[in-house]
C-alpha cells in the first residue's frame, strides 16, 4: 500500500483580505468641506486591498466600512457615522477627526474579534 501524504490547509493559513493598517478615507461628493451643488457632502472609509480593484480571483477584497456626514445643527457643524459592517446606531461628533478616530478604532476592535475569520484565498 503507497502512503499518500495531503497536506490540507486550515481556514487559519488563509490570507486575510482586511487589515486594520488598511482604512482609507475618500470623500465622497466634495473633495473640501463645502457641499456639493446638491447639498450632498461625505466621507467614506474603505478597508482591504487599494489596487484600484475591488475584486481578487473573484472575490471582493474591499469594503466600505462606514460614512461620515456632515451636518449643520443650529449653526454648528457636526459629524455623524453610519456604519457599513455589523454595529448599530449612530454617533455624533463635533469635529471630522474625532468621527474617523472611532470607526477606525471599531473597526479594529471588529477584525480584532473576528480572529482572521474574514479571508480571501
Amino acid at each position: 500500500m503507497t502512503k499518500v501524504n495531503l497536506k490540507t490547509k486550515s481556514p487559519n493559513d488563509a490570507k486575510p483580505v482586511l487589515s486594520a493598517a488598511y482604512v482609507r478615507w475618500l470623500p465622497r461628493y466634495s473633495s473640501n468641506m463645502e457641499d456639493d451643488d446638491m447639498g450632498r457632502w461625505a466621507r467614506v472609509a474603505y478597508a482591504g486591498k487599494f489596487d484600484n480593484i475591488g475584486f481578487y480571483r473573484g472575490k471582493v477584497c474591499r469594503w466600505e466600512i462606514a460614512w461620515v456626514k456632515k451636518l449643520n445643527i443650529k449653526g454648528e457643524l457636526k459629524f455623524t457615522i453610519s456604519y457599513l459592517y455589523p454595529s448599530n446606531g449612530k454617533h455624533l461628533f463635533d469635529n471630522l477627526e474625532d468621527a474617523q478616530k472611532e470607526v477606525e478604532q471599531t473597526f479594529r476592535w471588529f477584525m480584532k474579534m473576528c480572529c482572521g475569520k474574514i479571508s480571501c484565498r
